[in-house]
């Protein structure tokens, strides 16, 4: 009997959980073989930026049977957050009352690997430093042209699962649409501690007129320092430059006192900024002929929720489910189910940007908040 070739296209969270949760349901059907390959493309130290994950995340990893791998020392327990919010007085956020698991500040890359190398465990093909360089439909499928090294290699997929993040290049490719609600940039600057800091590593938030900062630390001695707003404030104010960075940070009240003392260090103006965007975006469909959409370049979040990995994880370990389903079974109700749980999902966050946003009246007047309510209204 032919295997059944299933394409991963995506070496992040979202890409391994599908993986995972594939190879984890295809086992339990002796009659059927499902031969999963995954193509991760080459390491990106700048990709590799470090992230919160709450105790939800723990509840996803235990379902793929991996949360030991957040036991290791390369991961850095996470319990809460401070901020300042809606009004001057700080608020707490303590997870330590959560009976799911832990919240954690993640080393991203070695997170990313782990989930990697659990799944090439149970049997997935990775490919390494490779990427789709041409796909074309067929009957039964798709033809795929893929470049590792100096090497070009021709695949079949019976089915292709983008995992791409939020470009969305197998979506795109296929002409779906991507519809944009809202996008904010972020920029950020991680700095190099002498120490790890004795203090419990809150996640600390403060929102001020032309946005909110955030600081966490991260494992291996580092400390994660962002700005968060769009790019309407960028053009005008030019923040994402170290120098009016730095002066902005410096006015920040709360938030640098409290980055000061819980990091243990002097914070001096960085050498550069780097900025990122985080698009409020959701795909027309999800699912289609032979093919599924999973994690960011499904549907992505403003990076305020912290939920991009959580939601990797949990649509995942669904898609996987849904994928053996209709290869062993034909049955396209779980598939047609992700989707609009995914749709489910989006519009629930909706709600949660314009709360969280909207609990926000002291800068009202001001063109981010202003632009934040309004936005997906």
């Amino acid at each position: 009997m032919k295997a059944i070739e299933v394409a991963i296209i995506g070496g992040g969270p979202a890409g391994s959980a599908t993986a995972l949760s594939l190879i984890k349901h295809a086992f339990a059907d002796e009659k059927q073989s499902i031969q999963v390959t995954q193509v991760c493309g080459p390491n990106s130290l700048r990709d590799a930026i470090g992230e919160t994950i709450p105790p939800a995340a723990t509840v996803e990893l235990r379902k793929l049977g991996v949360s030991d791998l957040l036991s290791s020392d390369h991961h850095l327990p996470c319990p809460g957050s401070h901020s300042v919010w809606g009004n001057e007085a700080p608020g707490f956020n303590d997870f330590f009352f959560t009976p799911i698991g832990k919240g954690y500040h993640l080393n991203r890359r070695v997170f990313n690997e782990q989930l990697r190398s659990a799944a090439q465990d149970q049997g997935v093909n990775l490919l390494i430093d490779a990427k789709l360089t041409g796909m074309s439909k067929n009957k039964e499928g798709y033809s795929l042209s893929i470049e590792q090294g100096a090497e070009l290699c021709h695949r079949r997929a019976d089915f292709i699962v983008d995992a791409t993040g939020i470009q969305a290049k197998i979506a795109r490719a296929l002409g779906v649409a991507r519809n944009q609600y809202d996008t904010v940039v972020s920029a950020c600057h991680i700095f190099d501690l002498a120490e790890q800091p004795n203090q419990p590593a809150h996640t600390l938030v403060c929102a001020v007129d032309t946005g909110w900062w955030y600081g966490t630390q991260l494992p291996n001695r580092k400390v994660l320092i962002s700005f968060c707003t769009d790019k309407e404030t960028l053009k005008a104010s030019q923040i994402n430059t170290a120098e009016v960075w730095f002066e902005k940070l410096n006015q920040s009240g709360w938030f640098i006192e409290n980055c000061v003392s819980q990091f243990g260090m002097t914070i001096n103006c960085p050498d550069a900024i780097d900025s990122r965007v985080s698009p409020s975006a959701i795909l027309s469909c999800v699912i289609g002929d032979h093919w599924l959409a999973v994690g960011d370049a499904a549907s992505s979040y403003d990076s305020m929720t912290s939920a991009g990995i959580t939601k990797a994880l949990a649509q995942g370990v669904e898609a996987g489910a849904a994928i053996a389903s209709w290869l062993i079974a034909g049955n396209k109700h779980q598939l047609a189910s992700y989707q609009q749980n995914v749709f489910d999902a989006f519009n629930q966050y909706l709600k949660l940007h314009q709360e969280l946003y909207g609990a926000e009246q002291r800068f009202s007047n001001e063109g981010f908040w202003r632009r934040r309510l309004f936005s997906i209204q």
